[in-house]
């Protein structure tokens, strides 16, 4: 779990632009410039072997390894760079008085809002906010493939979670500011022009 360092060098630059930690859910990098109550990165408490297990029951199928890994033992989601890429997990109740919900919820991919042409071995687990263009990985390999939002068709690759999610942290970072602004047109965003 490499990436894990450098999700955590990323909180330790954000905390600076300011933080607010919760049991539940956790935000660095306050942007007021965009909002008053905006943050650059989110995370969320990991999830238990029994709301994991709820998670794929409710998505009907197992999660990969590497991303189950990720769900378990790092966090339930991730937003990184005020939400340019969101990694999604289990949102739980969802109550409009809370300031913050949880993640985007691993249904809405896999189930909801499915690409027509994706097969059963596709698992859908990120979006970037830009366009909802998607990243999935599939149960025979180990590789995670670049999307559009409703054509499964790869557009791009990695050759694993954690190299993807290395690779997409430092990309996003070099695009902001240090007082965490984007700097460049948010088309630059996604992984491909």
């Amino acid at each position: 779990m490499e990436y894990v360092r450098y999700i955590q060098a990323l909180i330790e630059e954000q905390k600076a632009l300011g933080a607010v930690e919760g049991e539940v859910v956790s935000r660095y990098g306050h942007i007021p410039q965009i909002a008053p109550e905006a943050y650059n990165i989110y995370t969320f408490a990991p999830l238990t072997e029994e709301r994991l297990a709820l998670v794929e029951q409710n998505i009907g199928r197992e999660i990969p390894c590497q991303y189950r890994t990720f769900l378990i033992h790092v966090s339930n989601g991730l937003y990184i760079f005020h939400r340019g890429l969101f990694l999604y997990g289990h949102q739980g109740s969802f109550k409009r008085e809370q300031v913050v919900q949880g993640p985007f919820d691993l249904s809405d991919p896999n189930v909801y809002e499915r690409p027509k042409n994706a097969d059963k071995s596709c698992f859908f687990f990120a979006s970037y906010s830009k366009d909802g263009s998607r990243l999935y990985m599939k149960d025979d390999s180990d590789k995670v493939y670049y999307c559009a939002r409703r054509d499964a068709t790869p557009l791009k690759e990695w050759n694993s979670f954690s190299e993807m999610l290395i690779e997409e942290i430092q990309r996003l970072k070099s695009l902001h500011d240090a007082e965490g602004i984007l700097q460049v047109p948010s088309e630059e965003t996604l992984p491909i022009a």
